[in-house]
């Protein structure tokens, strides 16, 4: 691989930057040194986030109006985006990214979202561009997790599954919460026998044996699916499992299972979408710094043999998911645009970074393996 070197430093925008998760993300990323650009569609308390961190420079940017989130970008910029759910809005901020040759980092953990990205791979290496989609907890952890697996099983190794876990309470943010209702109005994916196939989701469990006992998970599309291959040719086929449901895991499997074949009813996906748009309308606020602090995030992967013997298993532990999607995506933002991607195309995290560095930005985010 050989590294996209930016002539210079390359502008940061961070898009969404007054919402939950681009505040947090905002101050990561002046913690870290940078001085990116701040995008919101409100001025007023874009200009005032500005203000605290410094003085940071403002642009008014609304999905609504997509020529205005074009105009954020220029070809070299790195444009970070948290603006979701992204199935309904991520559009603007990811086409401009390609018009303008701008590389893309996005917060999403929305199946679909991570395939239309992931399916544009040969127009972001035509636009010169890394796209970086799923660029936090939702699902960095888990391709770190399987790229130390995969790199002490060798290539014996042709089945990977991941798994994501938390200990202590759960909060979600209004985002997050949209985000998972449309993922449920939507098919899922796998990777089988060397191909995506599409799925629906919650299709199966499966059981991992964490430090802190078993724990099942539901499967998902993720990030996984498109990235793992990317970096190891031997593996045909990738598993990525959801545990946050604890004991509610069966129910909540009957209930995806129950969604997916009401959708199929003529009319009724367009009025179950429109009655989740009006009950989660999006970034309401999340848990506060305090209850942050009481949960921590755990992912696992483990790589297989042919014969289904496990060859290796890695297990990360971290703080809680928004802290580290905040810090993740302040480490991507910072490191296209001060040393590049080590490609273009559409990439997992990985394969845009090498597995070096980003255990070391994950290690600095506090994500690190447990012996």
């Amino acid at each position: 691989m050989s590294l996209v070197l930016p002539s210079m430093a390359a502008r940061i925008i961070l898009f969404g930057a007054t919402g939950y998760t681009g505040e947090l993300t905002a101050r990561a990323m002046v913690k870290a040194g940078s001085t990116p650009i701040l995008a919101a569609r409100s001025p007023e308390r874009v200009q005032a986030l500005a203000d605290e961190l410094g003085g940071l420079t403002t642009v008014v940017a609304d999905v609504t109006d997509p020529s205005s989130v074009r105009s954020l970008v220029e070809k070299g910029d790195v444009i970070v985006t948290t603006v979701g759910p992204f199935a309904r809005l991520g559009e603007p901020a990811f086409q401009a990214a390609l018009d303008a040759g701008a590389h893309y980092v996005d917060s999403t953990g929305e199946p679909s979202w991570i395939r239309r990205v992931f399916e544009a791979d040969a127009e972001a290496k035509n636009a010169g561009i890394a796209a970086l989609t799923a660029f936090g907890y939702d699902y960095v952890p888990g391709n770190l997790a399987a790229g130390l697996a995969l790199e002490q099983a060798g290539a014996d190794a042709v089945t990977v599954n991941v798994g994501y876990f938390f200990q202590g309470g759960f909060g979600a943010s209004g985002g997050t919460l949209a985000s998972l209702a449309g993922a449920m109005l939507t098919p899922g994916f796998e990777y089988r026998d060397g191909s995506i196939r599409t799925v629906r989701g919650a299709k199966a469990e499966h059981s991992f044996a964490t430090q802190g006992g078993p724990r099942v998970g539901l499967s998902i599309g993720s990030s996984e699916h498109f990235a793992i291959p990317q970096i190891a040719a031997s593996v045909t086929d990738v598993n990525a499992y959801l545990g946050w449901f604890g004991p509610r895991t069966a129910p909540a499997r009957y209930g995806a299972a129950a969604v997916a074949g009401i959708t199929k009813i003529p009319g009724a996906k367009a009025l179950l979408g429109a009655g989740l748009k009006r009950a989660l309308p999006g970034s309401t606020g999340g848990p506060s710094k305090a209850e942050r602090a009481k949960s921590q995030s755990v992912a696992v992967a483990e790589a297989l043999a042919a014969d289904g013997s496990q060859l290796s298993f890695v297990e990360l532990n971290g703080p809680n998911g928004y802290d580290l999607t905040a810090e993740f995506l302040a480490f991507a933002g910072r490191t296209l645009a001060t040393v590049g991607p080590a490609d273009t195309g559409s990439l997992g995290p990985v394969k845009a970074f090498g597995l070096d560095a980003l255990a070391a930005g994950c290690a600095a985010a506090g994500l690190k393996p447990i012996s």
